[in-house]
């Protein structure tokens, strides 16, 4: 029987299509697995909708993002509630990037039963890839042509008080009365000095989170994609 662990997820609170990656996981499940009880759950499918969940949660921010500019345009004051937002969602979308890479890279070491501690369980870790190397290497290498993209997502995660500047950064750069484009951005820079922003502001780069997430959208589908065939290949 369809398992339909993807309706478990932020999926579906909302008009995002559900990967069609999960779908076709959900058609090989109800081809190999039968019934399954729920007291006793298949691994195959908590792993899918432990994924399937964390992506759900990273397209949920980003559509959050999006619309808090454009609930927030028009009315007085409104832009600073747009940059509120946007700060405190952004936050929450790379937490949820950062959880999508761990659901996948806990996921594999469990699938390929990688001879590591939970706390190794993380493509952060160098252990991780070592033993995945070794047990599988056709997969390791799947895998490891996407290792730039994610220690960049990584790097993010871990300079948020850096990358998300407290919006009087923003106004004391760029002036409280410019653009509002302006104070939605973050800072692409990797820990500088917050207290030497304003006093340099051409020394430094910001981002549309958006353009981020534009940019980073391909490659977490694409994990999706490769850890649903793995799923399928070992279940």
């Amino acid at each position: 029987m369809k398992t339909r662990f993807y309706e478990r997820t932020a999926y579906k609170l909302s008009e995002q299509p559900v990967p069609v990656c999960f779908l076709k996981l959900d058609d090989h499940f109800d081809y190999r697995l039968g019934v399954i009880q729920a007291s006793n759950p298949h691994p195959s499918v908590i792993i899918a909708e432990s994924v399937c969940a964390r992506i759900a949660d990273v397209e949920m921010y980003a559509f959050l993002i999006e619309d808090a500019r454009k609930r927030h345009g028009l009315e007085k004051g409104n832009d600073v509630k747009a940059a509120i937002l946007t700060r405190s969602f952004f936050v929450g979308y790379l937490g949820a990037a950062r959880a999508l890479l761990d659901s996948a890279a806990v996921g594999l070491a469990i699938l390929y039963a990688l001879p590591i501690q939970p706390s190794e369980r993380s493509f952060a870790h160098g252990t991780f890839w070592h033993q995945l190397v070794i047990v599988a290497p056709n997969v390791h290498r799947r895998y490891h042509a996407m290792r730039l993209a994610f220690n960049e997502l990584f790097r993010w995660g871990n300079e948020i008080p850096y990358r998300v500047p407290p919006l009087y950064i923003s106004h004391e750069q760029f002036g409280p009365y410019s653009s509002r484009e302006m104070h939605l951005r973050m800072l692409d820079e990797a820990q500088v000095d917050l207290t030497n922003v304003p006093a340099e502001p051409m020394r430094y780069n910001w981002i549309d989170p958006l353009h981020l997430h534009d940019r980073w959208k391909t490659t977490l589908l694409s994990l999706c994609e490769k850890i649903c065939q793995d799923i399928e290949q070992q279940t």
